[in-house]
Parts: C-alpha cells; sequence; structure tokens
C-alpha cells in the first residue's frame, strides 16, 4: 500500500501487520504501530483514516493531538506495539 494524504496534518502508510501515521506539525517523524496480524492493522488503517470525518470541529492547530487520542480510544483493547520515532534537533544533527 501506498503513503496516502489524508487531511492537511495527517498521512498514513501501511505494509503488511505494520501502520505508519506521520503527522506533519509534530516532533514525531512517524508513529509505527504493529500488529499481531495484517487484519488488525487493516482495521486500525481504516478506522485512522474514518478519523478524518469527526474532526470538522477541532480548534486549529489541534488536529493531530485530537487524532491521536481518537486513536488511543480505539486501540484500547487492542494488542500492539507503538514505536515513536522522533526527529533529531538540528543541534544534534550538526554534532554527528
Amino acid at each position: 500500500m501506498n503513503f496516502e494524504v489524508i487531511s492537511p496534518y495527517c498521512g498514513l502508510y501501511m505494509e503488511g501487520d505494520t501502520v505508519n501515521v506521520y503527522y506533519l506539525q509534530t516532533d514525531d517523524l512517524a508513529r509505527e504501530y504493529v500488529f499481531g496480524n495484517e487484519k488488525d492493522a487493516q482495521v486500525f488503517y481504516n478506522s485512522a483514516k474514518n478519523l478524518d470525518v469527526f474532526m470538522v470541529n477541532v480548534p486549529e492547530g489541534k488536529e493531530e493531538l485530537y487524532h491521536q487520542e481518537f486513536l488511543e480510544l480505539i486501540l484500547k483493547d487492542q494488542d500492539y506495539e507503538l514505536i515513536v520515532h522522533k526527529a533529531i534537533p538540528k543541534e544534534e544533527q550538526e554534532a554527528i
């Protein structure tokens, strides 16, 4: 499956049992959700994609935070692993 921009603030990518959520205005480069099987990953992908319908009245600039909160509610009883990939601050990049 290809990278899909689902809103002005978020994009999704799914491969096998893993779904990556990319928020465009946060320090996280990606939030990688790893599930036990591809079916659970697909259900999560579809849910994350469809959340945009509920985001119409969310204050501007808070979309990523609300989206993450909704995803946490969706995943409440799911078995998954979350890996957060952070951007390296510019100062640390220069030191490397």
